[in-house]
């Protein structure tokens, strides 16, 4: 799995290079800078495959009645032939208006592993292994001394490495306190949870313009993602107060989210 954490470091530790070597940043204060640009960075080059896959699901919405149709035309012929007939078909239909189903698959496919890699390697900074008052090991292309740079890298007073449920001798080690970690986790935490919700509710919104009513599986998973509307509002909450989520994690997720949320409206506005 490290091997999902050398591009995003390498991503890292440029901007890191950049913001230090031609704007004559901070050193530590250019790795908080370094989480954001990271972010846009990575959402920038996904930004084409995004933009398809919403165009695909338009291109799908207004061949629904055809494909209806194709599908009344079939539905008493249940041998192998005429399904096999129905298949080619399909995607002749699709063909003609510029549909690929590959267009829905590939975001998803590159994100998931770019996220895990993202999230290890934040995690992995922000809670060495070897203890906070080691000497740390290198992670990825990120040398111990950029390891240890990030640990005294401060976000309102607060180390990036600190988060809510930490132990007690490690927020010792940090010189801070529980709730003086949570007065500051607690505004990201917020708009972690608006913008993950608001963006889950936009695409179930979108979803609702362009799904085939017609099939019952359809309907039956757009049930099933209203009923998670509540996790996907609670869980930021839980995850940031309870869980393992150091202040760096909260910047990034607040970070992507905002992304998420205008690469929505920009791309409704070009389709």
């Amino acid at each position: 799995m490290i091997v999902l954490e050398y591009p995003v470091a390498f991503i890292l530790t440029t901007w890191h290079w950049l913001l230090t070597t031609f704007f004559g940043m901070e050193a530590t204060f250019a790795w908080l800078c370094s989480i954001p640009l990271l972010v846009a960075t990575i959402r920038a080059c996904l930004l084409p495959l995004i933009y398809r896959q919403y165009r695909s699901s338009r291109l799908l919405a207004h061949i629904r009645l055809d494909m209806r149709g194709l599908r009344a035309q079939y539905s008493d012929k249940k041998d192998q032939e005429s399904q096999r007939q129905l298949r080619a078909k399909r995607r002749e239909m699709q063909a003609s208006v510029g549909y690929r189903v590959s267009d829905g698959c590939f975001p998803p496919l590159i994100q998931i592993p770019v996220i895990m890699g993202l999230y290890r390697l934040l995690l992995h900074i922000a809670r060495p292994q070897e203890g906070l008052d080691a000497v740390h090991h290198g992670r990825g292309l990120l040398t111990g001394h950029d390891v240890s740079q990030f640990l005294h890298t401060t976000f309102s007073g607060i180390p990036l490495p600190a988060y809510v449920a930490m132990p007690p001798q490690r927020l010792d080690y940090l010189n801070v306190t529980s709730d003086e970690v949570f007065r500051v986790a607690l505004p990201l935490i917020f708009v972690a949870s608006v913008c993950t919700t608001a963006n889950y509710i936009y695409s179930l919104r979108r979803s609702l313009r362009t799904i085939d009513y017609s099939v019952k599986a359809s309907r039956i998973l757009m049930r099933i993602m209203w009923c998670l509307a509540p996790i996907i509002l609670l869980f930021p909450w839980f995850f940031g107060i309870f869980g393992p989520a150091p202040l760096a994690i909260l910047i990034y997720w607040v970070c992507n989210n905002l992304w998420t949320a205008i690469q929505a409206v920009t791309v409704n506005a070009l389709e």
